[in-house]
């Protein structure tokens, strides 16, 4: 019938200037034939064409799915590349079509092209949907424009068409790493990995940091971030993916002993923007991300966060600020993570009853006075330990 290839779509990408496109289309080259690797697919060979990715080898199903995972891949579709002259594409849609559509079932057909060829998209169309229906009008298939159960797609790019009915969405945006490095404060809760998702999908290298506060947070605190962090590697196209453990406990420690009940929360946060942004220095990333969400908890209020942010030295980004946590909680069901990060868990027992909602950022520096603030931010960053998820 043809040879079986998956095609990979972007958008974003083409949109750039000449020299920017090009750089960023060897970048997701790169990264969808890392990915396939890492998945076990050895022999694909992944090569450009205008305004696509052609891979060939491997089972196009499973190489769609793997791709789909690539920051910067719009789609990725298993397909037929066959020869693209009318009778060939018409012999092969009609083989796809014979595969994909069942009894009673409707379709339609869509052809595009690329290149210079003796017909028009229209006369694809109309060939290949004629020959669809008069096979299988007898099973009681139709024909159905507008909606259809099945789409054949025909692309015809010069000497070679793609014929195919499967497309499986990407995250697009931009290849992972490609607009820097930055720190992201980790929980492993609903919040924190979808921020550090669309930060990768903007093609941020986001690097998992995650603040250790047992004893006052259980074991199983630790375990949902681990498994959590492991959800969203799948989408990171390195051999490996670090997830960097800074132990918080006696930070935890000296912040109940001497700091005001109603302002835990705020110096605990602060303390850890200090603690990411030493990081980053050490890894010479561009800025920080958490999952803060306007409004959301007490320590996320304007007045709050305007306190927080004068303890980092970098900036601080926040994806999520404006979104509705019915929103969040559909980015983490579409990405993997929603699960995991409702797993049951013992949260923070430092937490007080009523904490400060309009913090003064005078009342915050006199009780971190009270701190060793330095030395307990160098012990951390000494101490941190990597996990490979």
């Amino acid at each position: 019938m043809g040879e079986e290839i998956t095609l990979i779509t972007y958008s974003e990408i083409g949109l750039k200037s000449t020299p920017v496109r090009r750089g960023l289309e060897h970048q997701l080259t790169r990264h969808v034939a890392a990915s396939l690797k890492r998945g076990g697919i050895i022999d694909a060979k992944v090569r450009r064409i205008r305004g696509r990715l052609v891979v060939e080898g491997g089972d196009p199903g499973t190489v769609a799915e793997m791709a789909s995972k690539v920051f910067g891949v719009t789609s990725a579709i298993p397909a037929v590349k066959v020869a693209s002259d009318m009778d060939t594409i018409a012999r092969s849609a009609l083989e796809v079509a014979l595969r994909s559509i069942r009894d009673d079932q409707s379709f339609a057909v869509r052809a595009r092209r690329v290149g210079e060829q003796t017909y028009t998209s229209r006369d694809v169309q109309v060939r290949v949907g004629a020959e669809i229906l008069g096979c299988l009008k007898p099973r009681g298939v139709r024909v159905n424009l507008k909606n259809p159960d099945v789409t054949i797609h025909i692309e015809a790019r010069n000497g070679d068409a793609y014929v195919y009915h499967r497309i499986i969405d990407g995250p697009s945006g931009l290849p992972f790493g490609s607009q820097g490095k930055v720190i992201g404060l980790f929980s492993g809760g609903i919040d924190s990995p979808v921020a550090a998702w669309l930060m990768m999908k903007r093609g941020a290298n986001v690097k998992l940091l995650f603040l250790d506060q047992r004893p006052f947070v259980g074991d199983d605190y630790y375990g949902r971030a681990l498994d959590v962090a492991g959800k969203l590697r799948r989408y990171v196209p390195l051999k490996s993916y670090i997830l960097h453990v800074a132990p918080m406990g006696e930070i935890m420690d000296e912040i109940v002993k001497h700091v005001p009940v109603k302002l835990t929360c705020v110096v605990c946060k602060r303390m850890m923007y200090r603690v990411a942004c030493g990081l980053a220095e050490r890894m010479n990333a561009d800025g920080i991300v958490t999952g803060e969400n306007l409004g959301q908890v007490a320590s996320q209020t304007l007045a709050n966060l305007k306190v927080l942010d004068e303890a980092s030295t970098l900036p601080v980004h926040r994806p999520l600020i404006g979104f509705e946590k019915t929103e969040i909680v559909a980015w983490a069901k579409r990405i993997g993570t929603y699960e995991a990060s409702t797993a049951s868990i013992h949260g923070c027992s430092a937490v007080p009853a009523k904490p400060v909602t309009k913090a003064r950022l005078e009342d915050v520096l006199e009780a971190e006075r009270a701190l060793p603030t330095s030395r307990l931010v160098s012990d951390a960053l000494e101490r941190i330990t990597l996990v490979n998820v």
